[in-house]
């Protein structure tokens, strides 16, 4: 592809920009937590931002989304595109479903053969801007035991993934947001103070222990944890703790609606607000 042709491609995917105050193209972000924390209803959410037409408030973008769970609910996303829409139909759904790529991938191999094809399809299409990955720690436990016992043999497919990535990213101005479950938790704490939400998205933090290649760790961005609350008043919650760089971005309640993020120049509410907002 030609400067110009590079050029025009990463004007029409500045368009993505709007997604969120703290998202960039080029940018790679993580959304880290147990499972049955949200992450992936929050990107059903976002795919539909994209997909929606620009009159219904939507970007008007494509999106592809790698499924290496098989959990894929096209039900729960067409829900959401109706929920949008001024005034739905079928044809209206056909058309947004029209920009969704779904891909789905077994293996930690078979996920690097399709990033390296679908380089071909972010090439020629510059209204692709999002990439989503769900999950990218599917095939962890996999990758070790056909590993054996040299840690190179185990991370080497995804490192290899990672450091693709990286590339699709960069060269074609991409968001690519990735999900990763928790499965190195820290043992519960029998005695816990009254709900302080404070004290509740500290330990969402300190309970991160990092289990993926070190190339992954390398190209993130933003890492956005998720974990839902245990009291019984806010069970229909969950807590979102954002970090940038390792830099404190923002601490919010998140409802099942949706999240808000925060800039690196606004002001953290204290105590942290309970939110209601749709993505």
């Amino acid at each position: 592809m030609d400067r110009k042709a590079k050029l025009r491609n990463h004007q029409q995917r500045a368009a993505f920009i709007s997604l969120a105050t703290a998202v960039l193209p080029g940018d790679i972000l993580e959304f880290h937590g147990p499972e049955g924390t949200g992450k992936t209803e929050m990107l059903y959410h976002l795919t539909a931002r994209c997909i929606l037409p620009k009159a219904e408030g939507g970007l008007e973008v494509e999106v592809v989304f790698i499924d290496t769970d098989y959990h894929f609910d096209m039900l729960r996303l067409v829900t959401i595109l109706e929920h949008r829409l001024s005034q739905s139909s079928e044809e209206m759904i056909k058309c947004c479903l029209g920009r969704l790529f779904l891909v789905y991938c077994s293996s930690s191999t078979h996920l690097l053969l399709t990033l390296y094809s679908l380089e071909s399809m972010f090439c020629s299409r510059p209204s692709l801007c999002l990439l989503i990955l769900d999950s990218l720690s599917a095939f962890y436990w996999i990758d070790r035991v056909n590993g054996g016992e040299s840690v190179n043999l185990q991370e080497s497919t995804l490192k290899k993934c990672s450091q693709f990535l990286e590339k699709l990213v960069h060269d074609y101005r991409l968001v690519l947001f990735a999900t990763t479950q928790t499965i190195m938790q820290k043992a519960s704490n029998p005695v816990e103070e009254p709900s302080h939400a404070s004290q509740r998205l500290c330990d969402v933090d300190i309970d991160y222990r990092p289990y993926l290649c070190r190339a992954w760790q390398q190209v993130v961005k933003h890492r956005i944890f998720f974990s839902k609350q245990d009291d019984s008043k806010s069970r229909n919650q969950f807590s979102l703790v954002s970090r940038c760089l390792k830099i404190q971005m923002g601490f919010h309640h998140v409802g099942q609606a949706g999240l808000e993020l925060l800039t690196s120049s606004d002001r953290l509410p204290w105590p942290p607000k309970v939110l209601g907002l749709q993505v």
